[in-house]
This record gives C-alpha cells, sequence and structure tokens, in this order.
C-alpha cells in the first residue's frame, strides 16, 4: 500500500530549525508506516502560490502543518483546500508568533482567524507548541476537540552527537550561545542594541566560562561574529565561523552547563537532550516554547528595559537551581516526546 504525506513549513532553506524538524518528522512517520505495511511518499514544502493544481498534482492522502510558527495564511491555504476535497489534515506542533507580550490580548486579523478557524476545526489532529498558541487558538474560536499543547516537535530530536572540533581543548565549563538575526522584526526594534547589553553579560561570564558563540543558520554568522567583536578580544571566547551540523550541535548542548539563545530552536534543541536554557526572548513564539517546558522564569525579553541586569539576574538563578531546572525541563520534555509520539502514530493511522 502507497501512500502519500504532505509536509507544510519554511523548508528547504538551511535553517536547522525547520529542516532538521522536517528530517525528524520524516524518520518517525517512516518507522510508523512500516509497521502499517505502508509504502510512505512524503513531499515537503514551503507553499508558495499553492493552488488546486499543486494539490491535485501531488495527489496527498494527508496534509500537515508542520513544526514552526505557521499559523499563517499561506501555509494554512494548503490545509483548507485539501479539506474542500476531503484529503485529511494534522497540525504537527506548530505554533503562533507575533510582537505581542504573552500577557497582551492576541491581535488578530479578520481573515487570518477566518483561516484560523477554518483549517483548526476541519483538522483531524491539532497539537500545538505551547499555552499561548492554544491560548490564541481558542481566544478567535478555532476549537478542535482534539486541539492539545503537543510540545514543539524539535523535543524529539534523538541523534548521535559527533565532536565539535572547536571543543576538543576546552578545559573550562561551556556556555553555549546563539546568535542571530531576525533583520530588526523584533520586541524592541533594535537588534544591536540588545547584542550590546549581552556582549556585556558576556564578557563578565568569560572570566569563568568559555564562550562558544554558534549559528544555526547561514544568514546568523555576520550577526555571530558582530556579537564576538562587541565583547572583544578574548581567549574563553569562541566564535564559529561556519554552521554547525546538528551533530556538531548535540555534542556542544552535552558539553555546555546550559545555552542561552535568540533563536527557538537552539532552544528547543537544548531542551531534546536535558540542558536548561535562557531564552532571549525576540518575539512571541520564544516566550511560548520556554512556557511549555517550565522555564518561563528564565526568559527574557528584548525590550526588557534593564536588559543587561535581568539576564545576570537570570544567569545566577540558573547556576545557583541547575538541578532544579534540569528536573523540571526532564518532566515536561519526556511528557511532550510521548504526546508528540501518540500524535504522529495518529497522523499515521489516518491514512492506514
Amino acid at each position: 500500500m502507497r501512500k502519500t504525506i504532505l509536509y507544510i513549513g519554511w523548508v528547504g532553506y538551511g535553517n536547522h530549525g525547520d529542516d532538521v524538524c522536517q528530517e525528524i518528522f520524516a524518520d518517525y512517520v517512516h518507522k510508523l508506516a512500516q509497521e502499517h505495511a505502508i509504502e510512505l511518499d512524503i513531499k515537503a514544502l514551503f507553499p508558495q502560490n499553492f493552488s488546486e493544481y499543486t494539490l491535485a498534482r501531488i495527489d496527498p492522502d494527508l496534509v500537515v502543518l508542520g513544526a514552526g510558527s505557521l499559523f499563517e495564511p499561506v501555509y494554512l491555504k494548503p490545509l483548507i483546500l485539501a479539506q474542500q476535497y476531503d484529503i485529511p489534515t494534522a497540525v504537527w506542533g506548530s505554533g503562533y508568533d507575533s510582537f505581542a507580550a504573552p500577557s497582551e490580548y492576541f491581535n488578530i486579523s479578520p481573515d487570518s482567524a477566518f483561516m484560523l478557524r477554518q483549517a483548526v476545526s476541519r483538522a483531524k489532529l491539532v497539537g500545538v507548541r505551547g499555552s499561548y498558541t492554544k491560548a490564541m487558538l481558542e481566544q478567535i474560536g478555532a476549537v478542535n476537540p482534539t486541539l492539545d499543547v503537543s510540545g514543539d516537535p524539535g523535543l524529539l530530536l534523538n541523534k548521535t552527537p559527533q565532536t565539535m572540533p572547536e571543543l576538543k581543548s576546552i578545559t573550562q565549563p561551556i556556555i553555549g550561545v546563539n546568535w542571530g538575526t531576525a533583520l530588526n522584526r523584533v520586541y524592541g526594534g533594535n537588534e544591536f542594541e540588545t547584542a550590546q547589553a549581552l556582549a556585556q553579560v558576556l564578557r563578565k561570564l568569560a572570566e569563568d566560562y568559555t564562550i562558544v558563540i554558534y549559528p544555526v543558520w547561514g544568514k546568523d554568522l555576520q550577526s555571530c561574529q558582530e556579537l564576538s567583536t562587541l565583547i572583544g578580544s578574548s581567549k574563553w571566547v569562541i566564535t564559529l565561523d561556519r554552521v554547525p551540523t546538528i551533530a556538531e550541535l548535540i555534542d556542544l548542548y552535552q558539553q555546555a552547563d546550559f545555552t542561552i539563545n535568540m533563536k527557538l530552536h537552539a532552544n528547543v534543541f537544548t531542551a531534546a537532550v536535558n540542558r536548561p536554557f535562557i531564552s532571549l526572548a525576540y518575539r512571541l513564539k520564544c516566550f511560548d516554547f520556554a512556557d511549555s517546558v517550565g522555564l518561563s522564569e528564565l526568559a527574557l525579553g528584548f525590550d526588557e528595559p534593564n536588559f543587561e541586569a535581568e539576564l545576570t539576574q537570570r544567569i545566577n538563578k540558573l547556576i545557583n537551581n541547575r538541578m532544579h531546572y534540569l528536573q523540571v525541563l526532564d518532566k515536561h520534555v519526556k511528557e511532550y516526546k510521548r504526546k508528540l509520539t501518540d500524535l504522529t502514530s495518529q497522523m499515521i493511522e489516518l491514512i492506514a
């Protein structure tokens, strides 16, 4: 029996977060499909200019809204078109993103709200990244009896680590630091100002730790180098001049005491290997994930007026209570791995 799954996401752009999650999905569903004697064809795409003709050419048996912050019209259109042709659809841990603060009312345009209600209410299965995403859907009336916080699918990361050459000679404790750019589409609208405050904190941390600055996307390399320049010359600051493989990142995470990250999936992948993190929340999605794994008190918005002092406070809190946060993280990650595995199994059952 041969079946086709269409996976919708921001895939194929070399960003570890989106591409690795798509690979995780493919690995999991292929294994589960074999148990049902299904020969599976997975087509993953960013659905720009998606139409009925695209849907007809692919002729999927299931359309999946994948990992990422995909509750936007461009990603929802394939689900709505599929539903019109009675093709089952599912949401695999996707999330919502905006510039709203976690405590604010979600400002969703009427057209987007309409598409969300259509896509979510008619989906066969709906698992979302975090409680803020779930609250947004409930606020606009996007209801579904299966709607649940499944966690971010990146938590299913399970890959053998590969030694990162840059770490071989390090003898001090390690802190991994992810940095990058969102082209100033961040809380406060000023990445450079945040980078300056972050550099001040890292300069002090480098007295006791080796700081490893790393990107998860090629377009973040320049920003990482600029952050390193702001810190200044130090033999205890290593800045990668390349995007490490995901296997090398796992090696970094396993060796690090903790990480401090800008990009969402740098936090997700850190959590997947049971290491605590501080999320430098540049948009709502970062708060959404940190809250989902019980580390909301360690997340810090880009627009925090006392950024340097607040970040230092969170770092000290994590260092002094590391075992507590490890236990909290372990509990949540285990629960979401179970939920995500169950959700993926139910997707296969839809086409079996």
